[in-house]
C-alpha cells in the first residue's frame, strides 16, 4: 500500500494493477509490466525526496496505477498503415485525426522480449482494443494507459509525451485529470 499526500492510497501490488480494468486474460508481458510498476513504486517509496510534496501523485507510475486501466493489444486494421517506429506520440496523434472514433492513449507499454516498460502512445478503440502504428507487429504486448482528455495531447516541434514533457506533465502529477 502506498498512500498518497492528499491521503489516499495507492495498492502497488501486482494483484491490484493486474486488475485494473481488465476484459481479457492476463499475458505474460502484462505480469511482467505489471511487477516491473510495483518495483518502481516501491523504489519511489524509499528515496524520500520532497520534490512533490503536496502533489497528488508522485510520478508518471503512479498517475497510470491510479487512474489507467489496461488495454486489450489487437492486431492494426487493414484501413490503417503502420508508421515509423520511435514517433509512438506523434503516430497516435496522426491515427486519432484521420479515425476520430479512436482515443488517444498514453501510458506504459511492455514487448514480450523486453524487460522494461516504455513510456508509450497508442489509440484505443470503444471495445478498449489497441490500434498501435507504431508496433504493429507486436504479438505479446501489455498496455497500461490513460485515455487522455482531447485537451492533453503532445506539442510540436518535439512531440514528447503529455506524460513525459514536464509542461503538461507535472500540473497532472500536482491535481490529477
Amino acid at each position: 500500500m502506498l498512500d498518497t499526500p492528499d491521503g489516499a492510497s495507492i495498492r502497488a501490488d501486482a494483484s491490484a494493477l493486474r486488475a485494473l480494468g481488465r476484459d481479457h486474460r492476463e499475458s505474460p508481458a502484462e505480469r511482467t509490466l505489471a511487477a516491473q510498476m510495483e518495483h518502481f513504486i516501491a523504489q519511489e517509496g524509499q528515496r524520500g525526496h520532497d520534490g512533490t510534496e503536496g502533489w497528488k501523485y508522485r510520478s508518471a507510475y503512479e498517475l497510470v496505477i491510479a487512474q489507467g486501466r489496461w488495454f486489450t493489444p489487437a492486431t492494426l486494421p487493414a484501413s490503417i498503415r503502420p508508421l515509423p517506429e520511435r514517433q509512438c506520440f506523434a503516430n497516435a496523434m496522426a491515427v486519432e485525426a484521420q479515425h476520430p472514433h479512436l482515443a488517444y492513449t498514453e501510458g506504459f507499454a511492455l514487448t514480450a522480449d523486453s524487460a522494461l516498460p516504455i513510456l508509450h502512445a497508442w489509440c484505443t478503440g470503444a471495445d478498449g482494443k489497441v490500434v498501435d502504428p507504431t508496433w504493429p507487429e507486436s504479438k505479446d504486448v501489455a498496455y497500461l494507459g490513460i485515455i487522455l482528455p482531447s485537451n492533453l495531447r503532445p506539442l510540436p516541434p518535439r512531440h514528447w509525451g503529455v506524460l513525459e514533457a514536464p509542461g503538461s506533465l507535472y500540473p497532472l502529477l500536482r491535481n490529477g485529470l
